[in-house]
């Protein structure tokens, strides 16, 4: 009788060992506080420790009846798709917060992280991951934004208060004045004309406030980008001792933009710059055409240097976060501002800064098809017409220099306070056999009906109606696609006696001419400076 004895006490020690450490594994991942998970390379899920489960609101008995993916907010879904799809093609760890909702009804926000497990020959076979309830810190993050939000309002509410000040002391004085210079016509055109000025600069100011409230989708239009470097960074730097340098080529290609967004760039910009330079000093404005290589694009490029303090290089990624400041009284919200239009604009906006020497902002803008800018036409007399015009606003005071500004143009206007009465108005009229020609609408009215309410039941009503939306609301998105909504055209307020006429000549047409009514003319003169 013969025999073999191996001696096994290694390989006994080594299977003790793997199961120990599947144990402490197992261990671990029970009692861990985040959610751990394996997959395969199909992401079917093969294992998934009790936080996991608890996260989706299941116990260990129980599973989703369909796919975890699926379990994804419908509003994240797509994102969080994309995200891991990019992730899987380039190989790398998946990162990505979304939320959920849970087995209860309710939603999570979840932080995801996975990375891909290998075979030697690197071929993917699954993926390892963990899944963190963050919906606390969510709550806390939203919580002090809203705190910083609030004390940032408080800081732009006492300049805004302080701007507007300035130009209502403007206005109501030169309107004051008017009135005691009766007997010199020439004075009282001069002080109306210093007070619409002052006006205008008002409609500028309430644009830039609003575009700081809700970041509002740009209302485009073909403009040329030297003439609006040079009149908004002339405005931010008066009453300085900054010296301007101006190089803005003649043959600078048109951008399609918002001219009141590229305009609160420019000047958010430009006091920046003043602000960096207390004792004085230079700020270069310089623009060129560009084309991107990478991109096959035509850009308008143009950057704003100074030489000033500068920008520490921690800071500098740091700057267009929204409420960061290294100002004492600053509140953050400049430069996210300018990032936020740019991004809009499909731009891009980088910057560059040596500590004590200075910085320099570079943006760029895609510019049209277009060689050169459309010429600037010459101011054109007023636009009379005939016609009847129904205006629906729910402010006395605008209904009321409405009505006087069309009627000083030749048009007959009846009045509506809400989208309800306008409606009413205008199927009785078309019922006589006698409807209006044009129809202005204010878009949003305080509990009421407003136009963007009504116009898609006035379309019903008479699908041939020509409706021009007017708001003050110049970020609203409706403005930016007002042809999508129905509407003919946009009259942004205030305007104009004769931003009205051009308005009603664009809607209603064949019947307009341009012409000099001296009859028109004096009673524009007499409504012109009240504004809208």
């Amino acid at each position: 009788m013969s025999g073999i004895c191996i001696d096994v006490t290694e390989r006994v020690r080594m299977d003790q060992a793997f199961r120990d450490s599947e144990l402490l594994f197992r261990t671990l991942c029970d009692s861990a506080p985040i959610g751990i998970f394996r997959t395969d390379r199909h992401y079917n899920t093969i294992y998934r420790n009790p936080r996991w489960y608890s996260i989706f609101g299941l116990d260990g008995a129980e599973s989703l009846d369909t796919s975890w993916s699926e379990a994804i907010h419908r509003d994240d879904r797509e994102q969080a798709y994309t995200a891991w799809r990019e992730a899987t093609y380039k190989g790398l760890p998946f990162a990505y917060e979304y939320r959920i909702v849970t087995t209860r009804g309710s939603a999570a926000w979840v932080r995801a992280l996975a990375s891909p497990i290998r075979n030697p020959d690197g071929t993917i076979i699954g993926y390892v991951g963990t899944m963190e309830d963050i919906t606390e810190v969510r709550q806390a993050r939203e919580e002090l934004l809203k705190a910083q939000k609030l004390e940032s309002l408080g800081v732009l509410a006492g300049g805004i208060a302080h701007d507007f000040n300035n130009l209502l002391t403007s206005i109501v004085g030169n309107i004051s004045l008017a009135g005691f210079q009766r007997q010199n016509p020439e004075m009282v055109e001069q002080l109306l004309s210093e007070a619409e000025s002052a006006a205008v600069q008002a409609k500028s100011l309430t644009q830039q406030l609003l575009t700081f409230a809700k970041g509002g989708e740009p209302v485009k239009k073909i403009i040329r980008m030297g003439d609006l470097i040079r009149d908004a960074v002339s405005f931010a730097t008066r009453s300085s001792s900054v010296r301007c340098e101006f190089s803005l080529p003649e043959d600078l290609w048109p951008v399609e933009a918002d001219i009141g967004q590229l305009r609160q760039v420019i000047h958010n910009l430009a006091i920046n710059a003043v602000q960096a330079m207390p004792d004085g000093g230079t700020l270069a404005l310089k623009a060129t055409n560009f084309f991107s290589l990478s991109k096959l694009k035509h850009y308008v490029e143009f950057s704003v240097s100074d030489t000033g303090t500068g920008i520490p290089a921690n800071h500098l990624p740091k700057i267009f976060d929204p409420y960061f400041t290294t100002k004492q009284l600053g509140s953050g919200l400049g430069l996210a501002t300018c990032y936020s239009i740019i991004h809009k604009h499909a731009g891009t906006i980088n910057v560059t800064s040596t500590l004590g020497q200075g910085c320099t902002f570079t943006i760029r803008i895609p510019a049209t098809g277009q060689t050169t800018a459309p010429a600037e036409e010459p101011q054109k007399p007023l636009t009379v017409g005939v016609g009847s015009v129904l205006v629906m606003d729910d402010e006395r005071p605008v209904r009321k220099i409405a009505q006087a500004m069309l009627e000083s143009l030749g048009y007959q206007v009846e009045c509506a306070i809400n989208g309800d009465e306008a409606l009413e108005l205008y199927r009785s009229r078309l019922e006589e056999g006698n409807t209006f020609d044009v129809v202005i609408m204010d878009l949003t009215i305080p509990g009421g009906r407003g136009g963007k309410d009504a116009i898609q039941e006035l379309l019903k009503i008479d699908p041939s109606a020509k409706v021009v939306v007017s708001s003050g609301y110049s970020t609203d998105s409706v403005l930016a696609d007002y042809r999508d909504h129905g509407f003919c055209a946009v009259l942004d307020k205030p305007y104009r006696l004769q931003e009205l006429g051009e308005i009603m000549q664009k809607v209603h047409g064949a019947t307009q001419e341009a012409l000099r009514n001296p009859r028109s003319i004096e009673q524009s003169a007499r409504i012109h400076s009240f504004g809208t």
